[in-house]
């Protein structure tokens, strides 16, 4: 690519201020994260416009620009939010944590992790992700994140539960002041200690939370001391219709003590059938006691759109591509990950709100990004069919050459004495 896309350039330029010097590798570094290339070398190789790979490596060395970065990506979002204020139940928070798989023993805050999905262990980071969901499009934004770091002696410092985590995350959010919203969850969230966190006088949040089936609960606080686990409880309780996206489901639905807890929670138990010999296949509960079983069931099908964001973020985004070991090299290569897919996500909502059918889906973040892709090809290939001399001719004629396509992007060219425009198309084609 011979030059950064007029709009990643325009989205580079809002954090020119905070790079400074390192504006040219900071541009390279983003298009790689936009377009899927997360390997120093191969950014080098394959944007003309990148400087060298020692050039980019001296950018993610650098301490203070990361936290900046992040303060002015989370400034954006919260601009976002204000064009959205007549409208409170519109956005929630999801929370969700990611294995990014790496190779090598030296990077920062690596470590073995048990994978559930695959029910073996990995090597790499466990990231803790809080995210924003736009319930009206359907679409999540990574707000918050974090490395997770296991317990293990010498330091005990570093490692923290998974939900001490989301409070912090939650604390910070609070701190920047953004809006108090509910807060919905996975089963591996699912304690007291959680629970009485969220609603405590610190942050006042209401949540929505899947629990195991084997939760030990009683109907009333009286009776406390009869252990009925929850699916047994819901064995033979009539269930009523529940719809999401007009999906039928059946619920059935209680205010329930559970063991050790300091307040009663809505239950709602969902299942595929009316008939009570087909089991439920997911539990939640709420703080909300007014909460109706489809306002819960909608906010806990919304709480997905995180998960298509870690798929996005892995396949499309470069997420832990890039071949760094320190900490601050770590933590800049994942905010650059994010940034990137939010400038994809406000694309998203832009043509969303474009379109008069406000029930229209998104376009795919992958689609957006081709597009991208295929522009900046024809520019690029516009810019050498020219007859007009340049310098990207110049550089590009240097990679041409025979004896510089085998070289390492760390390497200098061998600048050739004729330029041919003829070979040079030759050797693109």
């Amino acid at each position: 690519m011979l030059s950064c896309p007029a709009e990643i350039r325009k989205e580079v330029d809002g954090f020119k201020d905070l790079v400074g010097p390192h504006y040219s590798a900071f541009t390279a570094l983003f298009c790689g994260a936009v377009f899927g290339v997360g390997n120093l070398s191969d950014i080098s190789r394959y944007f003309t416009f990148s400087p060298s790979v020692s050039s980019l490596s001296r950018f993610f060395a650098e301490e203070d620009i990361c936290p900046m970065m992040n303060r002015r990506h989370r400034k954006k979002i919260l601009n976002l939010m204000e064009r959205s204020k007549k409208d409170p139940t519109r956005y929630m928070w999801a929370v969700d944590d990611t294995l990014v798989p790496h190779w090598g023993k030296e990077i920062w805050g690596a470590d073995y992790w048990y994978d559930h999905t695959s029910d073996a262990t990995v090597f790499g980071h466990k990231l803790m992700v809080l995210g924003l969901v736009d319930r009206k499009r359907k679409l999540l934004i990574p707000v918050y994140w974090e490395v997770l770091h296991r317990e293990k002696k010498g330091f005990e410092e570093l490692h923290e539960k998974g939900w001490e985590v989301v409070i912090k995350l939650l604390n910070f959010a609070k701190e920047d002041d953004f809006p108090k919203l509910t807060v919905c969850a996975d089963s591996w969230f699912a304690g007291e200690e959680f629970f009485d966190t969220l609603t405590g006088p610190e942050l006042r949040l209401n949540y929505v939370c899947e629990i195991k089936c084997n939760r030990i609960v009683v109907q009333n606080e009286q009776e406390k001391d009869l252990d009925v686990r929850v699916d047994e409880f819901f064995e033979d309780l009539k269930r009523s219709k529940i719809f999401y996206k007009k999906k039928k489901k059946w619920a059935a639905e209680s205010v329930l003590w559970f063991k050790d807890a300091k307040a009663a929670k809505k239950t709602v138990a969902v299942a595929n059938k009316k008939r009570l010999e087909k089991n439920p296949f997911a539990y939640y509960v709420t703080n909300k006691l007014t909460w109706s079983a489809s306002t819960v069931w909608a906010i806990s099908r919304d709480r997905w759109a995180i998960e298509v964001q870690f798929r996005e973020l892995k396949q499309s985004f470069t997420l832990g591509e890039s071949a760094v070991r320190s900490k601050q090299a770590v933590e800049m290569s994942i905010s650059i990950a994010m940034i990137a897919l939010t400038f994809i996500r406000l694309e998203q909502f832009a043509r969303i709100d474009a379109n008069e059918d406000q029930y229209v889906r998104p376009i795919p973040a992958g689609t957006i990004v081709r597009e991208y892709q295929l522009q900046s090809l024809i520019r690029s290939i516009s810019k050498l069919a020219s007859k007009h001399h340049s310098d990207i001719k110049e550089k590009l004629r240097a990679r041409l050459d025979p004896e510089n396509i085998s070289r390492k992007p760390t390497e200098k060219n061998r600048n050739p004495k004729i330029f041919d425009q003829s070979e040079v198309m030759r050797k693109l084609a």
